[in-house]
């Protein structure tokens, strides 16, 4: 009677998990069974800029003893 009651338990959270996903991200669930992408789906929004500065790019020469040198 026990082991029923555990297993009815279970089934009724699981159920109850997958009715929270379906309820928050069905239409991702439908378009990925659909084999449709919802991240490759346009999205409206500003464009963005992005700047790169090359001022921290500059390398430094690393001083090294005389005896690695011959070593290289």
């Amino acid at each position: 009677m026990i082991a029923a009651a555990v297993t009815l338990g279970l089934f009724w959270l699981i159920l109850a998990l997958v009715v929270d996903v379906m309820w928050r991200d069905g239409a991702k669930v439908l378009a990925a069974l659909e084999g449709r992408s919802w991240t490759a789906s346009p999205t409206h929004g500003r464009p963005v800029t992005i700047r790169f500065s090359r001022a921290g790019w500059v390398s430094k020469a690393t001083p090294m003893t005389p005896a690695l040198r011959a070593a290289a």
